[in-house]
């Protein structure tokens, strides 16, 4: 049934109880689905990279693929083709200058106009509250000029929740209608980024409270320590934004996938950092920072540690954004100067005794908050071919210099075979013509099926939320733990529906693990059934690093357009954190329908029962637990199952070694018509020399009556 280090009598025992249980679904409906499984057709797609070039009408116009050479880690690209898109030199002067400028028919590979898609992207969670009014200013002066000849933009506000604000349109009155809208709209608002300079103070006061007297005395070390942890726990938070924010950024870009370009994406934010969270290390001098012997404090390590990982995030846009051919043009919203922040220079008051080691500095004087917030922006801007505007351009000059940037491109196209898929590759382009200036992105990333499957369906949990329909499929979500394995654990990912009214579906089914730090996987899959209301259940073997995750899932029926999404969190135990610790308990029951689990086809398995949701008394339930020791965990240790209803009932006791394993899956069966109804807790006690070492426990639930389900789980 599973996968993992269980021990074999359980295994086999649980495989051969829930297989038998589940009745085949050709015996049910006389037909199995039509297809369960990948179904993404193999097509024949051209790589693009899109270019500005600059300078005089007579050197710019009517260049070829023998004008360009262009390099992916200096291999030469062959046969280009070229698509020029400057359409101002469609309109020639006619010989009388009395008459008015007439345009000419273009001829075939001629120059024609684009048609611009723009994405407003608002990170609220990362916008100060006087960014988040001027940003909103500057997008309402802007849109005139950018959105000339048809062209169209989207609007979407990233806060506590991603909210679509206006779906991809070129009317420009119901734009500036959502952007006014938008000020006053709480709905999206968030607070973080305004409530920064309190966390600021917060650590400074805690510097503080340990001092032993005024001006250069000594501080006492109970201050710095209790405000590195302080500083520590703002760090790790920022950090988790910022994964998440990033990512709900990548999703969003998947919308443009399929479309045309050039994409340009107008991204306004004030405290996005590359490094989340490094900057509080700037109260804090080099003898606090550095320990003693050489070795910094865990805090100082975890800060860091952190900040490191979180330039992998901001890669990944900016992978995304060259698979796509998205633009980023950043665009920060507080202005010259902002608000003062309390924060010291670095060297920081907590060696303050003047001279080489000390720090004398107001608190306004650092702006290493601030500079790393730039530093991001102009990176995101130069990496994907935009532009970085900081410190207040004025929204007349930005608009130019993106229309100015966009007056002449050309497309360059060429067969992708034989260039690596999925991973970055350095782009280089020159122009043999003279007195030609380009800019182009640094990068370009050719996608391969899978990860445009995977991007395609992740994007569609930033779609706006349709009303829902009579019989339209619940979306379930379960964790199965497997093992562990390198230092990450391994799960197995479930997304369950119970099916449609609709006789004929498609499903195109994802799952995105984010774990603080540089785990993170996705998967996809696509699922076609022909019979009403058949279960669909998608599952994906899947690693998370120790510690707190984000799941991510999504699921998009194509005939009715049903979207159906989840945003999920959880935790793994840290397991040299206690002696021994347990992972997340998961119930499953069988169920048949069409499954795909791992690429495999199947019309039967097992579908983890939620939280809450009543079990059924006909056919086994299984309910599986992983145990870990730490790397001191020495000898066996005895891991106890017991079921508390009415009664305590014994369920099963095994003897684990975890000195070469660090993890073993435990299975236990419930044989059918085994429980009355009434609500339990399986209990499972770990425990080593007569003392417990790590307790956990389910809910159970089965109602009075538990009536048959035949096709949904």
């Amino acid at each position: 049934m599973f996968t993992g280090r269980s021990p074999s009598r359980l295994r086999t025992v649980a495989g051969a109880l829930l297989f038998a249980s589940a009745t085949r679904l050709a015996a049910q409906t006389g037909e199995n689905p039509k297809d369960v499984g990948l179904a993404e057709r193999a097509t024949s797609r051209l790589a693009q990279i899109d270019l500005t070039v600059s300078g005089a009408d007579r050197d710019i116009s009517g260049l070829t693929s023998a004008d360009f050479e262009v390099r992916l880690n200096d291999r030469i690209v062959p046969n280009l083709l070229v698509d020029d898109f400057c359409p101002s030199r469609q309109v020639v002067q006619s010989t009388s200058s009395s008459e008015p400028p007439k345009e000419k028919s273009a001829p075939i590979g001629a120059a024609r106009p684009s048609s611009t898609t723009y994405l407003l992207y608002f990170d609220m969670a990362h916008l100060t509250q006087s960014g988040r009014q001027d940003s909103i200013e500057s997008a309402r002066a802007m849109l005139p000029k950018l959105l000339t000849g048809g062209k169209r933009a989207m609007i979407i506000a990233n806060a506590v929740e991603l909210k679509t604000v206006v779906p991809l349109t070129a009317d420009q009155t119901k734009l500036d209608a959502a952007l006014a809208k938008m000020t006053g709209d709480v709905g999206t608002f968030d607070s973080y980024a305004a409530t920064e300079s309190t966390r600021l103070a917060d650590i400074i006061t805690a510097i503080g409270s340990g001092a032993g007297g005024s001006g250069g005395s000594d501080l006492n070390a109970g201050g710095v320590a209790a405000a590195l942890r302080l500083a520590a726990r703002y760090a790790a938070d920022e950090r988790w934004r910022q994964e998440r924010d990033l990512r709900r950024l990548s999703m969003v870009m998947g919308r443009f996938a399929d479309l045309d370009p050039p994409k340009v994406a107008l991204y306004f934010a004030d405290t996005m950092r590359q490094n989340a969270g490094e900057h509080y290390l700037a109260f804090f001098g080099g003898t606090n920072r550095g320990g003693s012997g050489g070795t910094p404090p865990p805090d100082v390590a975890s800060i860091t540690f952190d900040a490191a990982t979180g330039a992998l995030a901001l890669d990944r846009v900016i992978n995304d954004a060259a698979a796509m051919g998205i633009r980023f043009y950043t665009i920060e919203g507080q202005g010259m100067t902002g608000e003062a922040s309390p924060i010291e220079a670095r060297g920081s008051a907590s060696n303050a005794r003047g001279g080489a080691g000390g720090n004398q500095a107001l608190p306004a004087v650092n702006s290493q908050h601030v500079r790393d917030a730039q530093n991001t922006l102009v990176s995101l801007a130069a990496e994907t071919g935009g532009r970085a505007f900081l410190n207040g351009v004025a929204p007349q000059r930005i608009a130019a210099q993106i229309v100015g940037d966009l007056s002449c491109v050309y497309l360059l196209s060429f067969d992708p075979k034989g260039f690596a898929q999925d991973t970055p590759l350095a782009v280089s382009v020159v122009v043999k013509r003279p007195k030609v200036k380009t800019s182009v992105r640094g990068r370009l990333v050719i996608q391969s099926d899978s990860a445009r499957l995977t991007g395609r369906v992740l994007s569609a949990f930033t779609l706006p939320a349709s009303e829902p329909k009579a019989g339209d499929a619940g979306m379930h979500v379960g964790l199965i733990p497997i093992g562990y394995e390198g230092g990450k654990f391994k799960a197995r990912v479930q997304i369950a529906l119970s099916g449609s009214v609709v006789p004929v579906t498609s499903w195109d089914i994802g799952a995105s693990v984010v774990s603080r730090g540089a785990v993170r996987q996705d998967g996809s899959g696509r699922i076609q059934v022909t019979l009403p209301n058949t279960p669909v259940v998608y599952e994906t073997d899947m690693e998370f690093a120790p510690g707190d995750y984000d799941l991510v899932t999504v699921a998009h029926e194509a005939q009715t357009d049903t979207v159906l999404s989840k945003e999920s969190h959880g935790s793994w135990p840290k397991l040299d954190s206690q002696p021994v610790s347990l992972g997340p308990i998961a119930v499953s029951q069988p169920r048949s329908g069409g499954f795909l689990r791992n690429g495999a086809k199947q019309t039967q398995g097992a579908v983890v029962i939620a939280e809450g949701e009543p079990l059924r008394v006909d056919v086994a339930t299984a309910v599986i637990a992983l145990v870990c020791g730490s790397k001191g965990q020495k000898g066996p240790v005895r891991v106890v199952r017991t079921l508390i209803g009415e009664r305590e009932t014994p369920v099963g006791t095994t003897d684990l070694d975890l000195t070469e394993q660090r993890c073993a899956q435990v299975v236990d069966l419930i044989p059918p018509k085994t429980l009355g109804a009434g609500q339990y807790r399986f209990v499972v006690s770990v425990s080593a020399g007569g003392a417990e070492l790590a307790r956990d426990e389910k809910a159970l639930l089965v109602p009075e009556s538990t009536p048959i389900p035949t096709k949904s789980p």
